[in-house]
């Protein structure tokens, strides 16, 4: 399983792009309640553009659960964070669940694109044993997810983890499942 996390952050990417070029849905909807954010580094950033929050049965066995946001909506800026956890088990509220975790019940990712179409400088969880990429949900609901997260990400295109790296905490969410 945990090669298959190697291409996790290429996949990731993908759905992350697919859900940043959506057009946003006009409703009568209050969605101001809808939000990521978090520190990155030590800059406060919230994503509430674009918002996706998708729950979808793989297999029978399977759930996968994608997220993500843009800081902006204006199309030709690109910073967003996207983050998804692949259960093959039931989800539970009040569970950490970490990248490292040794077993096989889940596989978790994420993503973050500081405003680039160069991949070398995008970011993304890749197993830091110090700091792993982690998510918390405090509240699952058939209409709506919210929980907290944090990790370090390294650059998408390396394996080196002695260089630059995107440090996320004190994240939270509350997002509208589709």
């Amino acid at each position: 399983m945990k090669r298959f996390l190697v291409s996790w952050p290429v996949l990731l990417l993908a759905v992350f792009v697919v859900s940043s070029c959506g057009k946003e849905k006009s409703v009568e909807e209050d969605v101001s309640q809808y939000y990521i954010k978090c520190k990155i580094g030590s800059v406060d950033k919230t994503f509430k553009y674009a918002l996706t929050a998708q729950k979808v049965a793989v297999s029978s066995t399977e759930t996968n659960y994608t997220f993500s946001g843009q800081a902006n909506k204006d199309p030709n800026n690109l910073e967003g964070v996207g983050f998804t956890i692949r259960f093959q088990i039931p989800p539970a509220t009040g569970t950490t669940y970490k990248e490292t975790d040794p077993t096989n019940d889940y596989l978790l990712a994420c993503i973050y694109n500081p405003n680039t179409n160069d991949q070398s400088k995008m970011f993304s969880s890749d197993g830091a044993e110090d700091n792993p990429f982690q998510i918390t949900f405090t509240e699952i609901t058939a209409t709506s997810i919210s929980g907290t997260f944090s990790g370090k990400l390294y650059p998408l295109t390396s394996s080196d983890h002695t260089g630059d790296s995107a440090v996320l905490s004190n994240g939270q969410f509350k997002l509208k499942l589709q």
